[in-house]
């Protein structure tokens, strides 16, 4: 797929309004931040299920969503689901940064049901030459958003680090089901990413507030923003599209196209990129 700042989007569907989502076989799962999860069908548009993430103790804002390769049991239908806290704890003593929540996805019909099964955490969160970039929770946002490249078993953790005014990418090995350590606390098995595991590491331009992403075809599709007003002219709805291999950004301004709500949702319907915003309108995007 060529990429070019040239877009033509079209609508798709109507569905809740909330967070990110991801999109698996003919399924549709669009999130809020409380973890209540809503399913709609690819092939007819309509609403079939709705379910809430287990362990609503810790659920997480699913800024950032999308499947794994790894399957829980040979036998199941959905891979494993990658959902992140992002600021869902902010206020807390433990304000969870830097966290991932890995579920289990299961289906009987139209009742789904999720298991929590494992939780990925950076390490260093609080070095400041890495994840962080300020003080005593100087930066605006900390919390970062996780995607899985399914297809190479990677994971990409990335922040917005407003000393420098970047957002920065760490690459990792997708951590395996059986790694971690069990965490009395958490009640589930951690796997804490130091910077030894790290593969590599970039930056890009700094976001707008990051939103949702994806991964697909070598490149992170990473949506950022808030409702364009006359308040704010400034963190208004971006894409950016990010080159895995060279490292390079293609920004697109979404206001160029009157796509002026909050961006939240982004994936892939096979080749089809599907786009959402916070008011639960979704298109597909053609890239000219």
């Amino acid at each position: 797929m060529k990429i070019t700042s040239k877009i033509k989007h079209i609508p798709l569907m109507k569905n809740i309004a909330g967070q990110d989502g991801t999109i698996f076989g003919n399924f549709l799962f669009r999130f809020d931040y409380k973890g209540h999860c809503v399913v709609y069908s690819m092939e007819t548009k309509d609403r079939i299920s709705e379910f809430v993430l287990d362990r609503p103790d810790i659920p997480p804002h699913s800024n950032a969503v999308c499947f794994g390769s790894e399957y829980y049991d040979k036998n199941d239908e959905f891979p494993l689901l990658y959902t992140n806290m992002y600021n869902n704890f902010d206020g807390k003593e433990d304000r969870l940064e830097g966290v991932c929540l890995v579920f289990r996805i299961m289906r009987n019909g139209n009742t789904f049901t999720s298991e929590l099964v494992q939780i990925i955490r950076i390490g260093f969160v609080e070095n400041l030459d890495m994840w962080k970039s300020l003080p005593d929770n100087g930066d605006v946002r900390p919390y970062g958003n996780f995607v899985t490249d399914a297809e190479n078993k990677r994971l990409f953790a990335f922040t917005m680090r407003d000393k420098e005014q970047v957002t920065r990418f760490f690459e990792f090995a997708l951590p395996s089901l059986s790694d971690g350590e069990y965490d009395q606390k958490l009640g589930a098995k951690v796997v804490t990413l130091m910077p030894h595991d790290i593969k590599s590491t970039f930056d890009i331009s700094r976001s707008y507030y990051l939103q949702g992403a994806c991964c697909h075809g070598g490149r992170i599709f990473s949506v950022e923003g808030f409702d364009l007003t006359e308040k704010n002219t400034v963190f208004i709805p971006h894409m950016k599209i990010v080159d895995l291999t060279t490292h390079e950004e293609t920004d697109i301004n979404l206001c160029d196209f009157e796509l002026n709500l909050e961006p939240e949702f982004v994936d892939f319907y096979g080749e089809t990129l599907i786009y959402g915003d916070n008011r639960g309108n979704v298109y597909t995007f053609e890239f000219i």
